[in-house]
């Protein structure tokens, strides 16, 4: 990595951390619901850690663990932020959670897990780098067809490049409340503009998660599956936020993220 990569990256892993190690986190993650895309994903690959062992990465409070952990042989969490893994632990403390860094997953031998699952963009809040980094981490401690699920930030949304916009409402007080938020939105924005960018195969940007105020990194389904079989994946299926699998040259314009499954 050379020095400019280095800023850069100290920059997004600046901007998260202030997001994701706050104390007030956890309340923008309420729900224990499963989106449409893990719920495709989960039933069409259940085989894959329905009695085996499996890591989640990125728990966060908790939200996937109600659903996987019953299920496999035997489950770890890991997550990076005190907060999130807090939280997590005071919901279910019997289970086992690691505070740890997805960019290094020494903690684990090789060929630990049958199974990763790696969603709410997890991977996409740091560098290019540090994302290739972290995948080849998860193909050490995965064992010969292991799977990997994880979701990532859709470079070809048709929005992905869009700023802030007002969210309209007859209600005087929705619409007040929606009017702090865009303002609030954009003044993230401007204050992160210097950082976002734009390479061949990925771009960094701000989104609407935590009103524009993290970085994250974005990627086309062509340059994500380039980047899985470098690295001995073989992608197995793609779902939009609507649990619809993609069909072989749908890059899913009006999907803010998409789901990918990938084996060993």
């Amino acid at each position: 990595m050379n020095a400019s990569s280095t800023r850069q990256a100290d920059l997004q892993d600046a901007v998260n951390a202030r997001v994701y190690h706050a104390a007030s986190v956890v309340r923008h993650y309420p729900s224990d619901a499963l989106e449409k895309a893990e719920v495709s994903a989960l039933l069409k690959y259940q085989p894959a850690f329905a009695g085996r062992d499996v890591l989640d990465v990125g728990v966060g409070t908790g939200r996937t663990a109600i659903y996987l952990a019953p299920l496999a042989h035997h489950y770890v969490a890991m997550d990076y932020s005190p907060v999130m893994v807090e939280e997590v632990q005071s919901r279910m403390p019997d289970l086992q959670v690691h505070l740890a860094d997805m960019r290094d997953m020494s903690a684990f031998a090789p060929g630990s897990f049958d199974f990763i699952l790696a969603t709410n963009n997890v991977m996409d809040a740091v560098s290019h780098d540090d994302r290739l980094r972290t995948m080849q981490e998860m193909r050490r401690v995965l064992r010969p067809q292991g799977v990997l699920m994880f979701s990532a930030h859709n470079r070809c949304y048709r929005h992905a490049l869009s700023g802030p916009r007002l969210k309209l409402s007859r209600n005087p007080f929705s619409l007040l409340r929606h009017v702090l938020t865009y303002g609030r939105r954009w003044a993230n924005y401007l204050r992160l503009r210097h950082a976002r960018r734009q390479e061949e195969s990925y771009a960094l940007l701000t989104d609407t998660g935590h009103d524009y105020g993290c970085l994250h990194y974005y990627i086309d389904r062509e340059a994500q599956e380039v980047q899985l079989r470098a690295l001995g994946f073989k992608l197995l299926d793609v779902f939009s936020v609507w649990g619809l699998a993609l069909t072989l040259g749908d890059f899913g314009e009006t999907s803010p993220w998409l789901m990918y499954v990938a084996s060993l």
